[in-house]
Parts: C-alpha cells; structure tokens; sequence
C-alpha cells in the first residue's frame, strides 16, 4: 500500500473546478437581487448531470434523488485522517449541502468537513498522484461532476448534515 500525504487546501470557486462546483454565495458572478430587494439569487452555481438519457439503451435512466446525510467525524490517527476508498458516481452529479441545526452557530472561517478527489487515470481507476483535499467551510457546498473520483464525506469534529442530490436508477454499479 502506497502512503503519502496529502496538504488540505482552501475550497474555492477555481480549485475544484476540475472536479466540479463550489455552491456558495461569494465569489459568485451571476448574483442577482430578488424579492423586492430582500434577498440574493445566485442562479447556476453547479451543473446538475444524469448522463444515462444520452448513453443508450443498455442503461436503465435514473431518477433525480434528494435525501439527507448525516455525516459522524472519521476517527483519525495522531491528527491524521486515512483514505481508504475513492468512489464515482459514472452518469450523475452529486450535490451535498450542509444544513444546519438550529441553534448552530455558522463560521465561515471554520472547516467542517474536507472534499477529497482525484483525477481518473489512463487505467480507469483514481490517479493518486492527483489526489487533492480541500476544507470546505459550513457556507460551502460541492457538486461533483459525473465521473470524478471522491472520498465518502469526511466531516471535521463534529456530526454534519447535508442536503444531497443525486440520479440514481437502483442498479448499484450504475449508481
């Protein structure tokens, strides 16, 4: 088993564009005003795919799923946290969305969970040596594009509950 060690870097608009899409309200060009002046609109912020309409008959289209997460911290190691699994989802976005508890106070400037991906490599499996991590902040959410290899959701410190919205069509290598 090959080690090494990955730096966590800030989430932000342009660094994950490889992989996907930052869902946040700054940084975003495409803000417009709403409701009589009381409300920002950020209209696009993530490209939503179900790419089994398009792929032929030999797949079975899937069906848009919104469901919630609730994602316990990942035990760690002397402060260090391992990966062992880097899945994809092959014809869907997925869109996670942290949602929170009343009560909780939301800090922009705190990470709450890391996004971990990885570029698909000349043998159809994760290149490691494009591993990335980004600490996304409670304001944050992420899409991934269809096909990009990411972590299961790995939360810092506390429990996180997220909004995720997937396709799926029930058979589980297509999902």
């Amino acid at each position: 088993m090959t080690r090494f060690q990955i730096t966590i870097e800030p989430l932000t608009i342009d660094s994950f564009k490889p992989y996907g899409d930052v869902i946040q309200l700054e940084g975003n060009k495409n803000v417009v005003i709403a409701n009589q002046g009381t409300a920002k609109r950020v209209n696009h912020v993530a490209k939503l795919e179900n790419l089994r309409e398009c792929s032929g008959p030999a797949l079975q289209s899937g069906r848009p799923n919104m469901c919630i997460f609730s994602s316990a911290p990942r035990p760690t190691i002397g402060g260090r946290f391992e990966v062992k699994l880097l899945e994809r989802h092959p014809y869907s976005s997925q869109v996670f969305m942290p949602i929170h508890q009343q009560g909780t106070v939301v800090d922009p400037d705190k990470p709450c969970y890391l996004v971990i991906v990885a570029e698909n490599g000349p043998d159809d499996k994760p290149d490691l040596r494009t591993i990335r991590a980004f600490a996304a902040n409670s304001t944050q959410g992420i899409n991934y594009k269809a096909n990009s290899w990411h972590s299961p959701m790995v939360t810092i410190g506390t429990r996180v509950n997220f909004v995720v919205l997937v396709w799926e069509n029930g058979v589980a290598l297509q999902d």
